[in-house]
C-alpha cells in the first residue's frame, strides 16, 4: 500500500453545511468563520498575557497553554461570537422569509 493510499483510507473532513444559496454570501460566510476562529484565538492568547503580567507570572508560551480563563471568558466568547455573526444571520432570515 502506498502512502496516497493510505492516505485516503483515513477520516475524511466533513462537508461544510451550506446556510446560504448564494455562493458568494455562503463564501463570505465562511471566511467569517476562519477569521472570527483566529480572532477568538487572539483574544484568549491576549487575556491570558494580560491575566498572567498582572499576576507577576512571565508569560512564556507554556504559561500561555497552560493558562486557564475566569470564568466570565466563555460568557464574553459567546457574546463576540454572537455580535460577529449576527450581520449574517439577519441576511439568512430575510432571505429565509421573503
Amino acid at each position: 500500500m502506498t502512502d496516497s493510499e493510505s492516505q485516503q483510507e483515513g477520516a475524511q473532513p466533513a462537508a461544510k453545511p451550506v446556510y446560504f444559496h448564494d455562493p458568494a454570501l455562503q463564501a463570505l460566510y465562511q471566511m467569517v468563520l476562519v477569521l472570527g476562529e483566529e480572532l477568538a484565538a487572539t483574544r484568549e492568547q491576549l487575556h491570558a498575557l494580560i491575566a498572567l503580567s498582572e499576576d507577576g507570572v512571565v508569560p512564556t508560551a507554556e504559561a500561555i497553554e497552560r493558562f486557564i480563563p475566569r470564568d466570565d471568558f466563555d460568557t464574553e466568547r459567546a457574546d463576540w461570537v454572537a455580535r460577529l455573526l449576527e450581520p449574517l444571520e439577519q441576511i439568512a432570515r430575510s432571505r429565509e422569509s421573503s
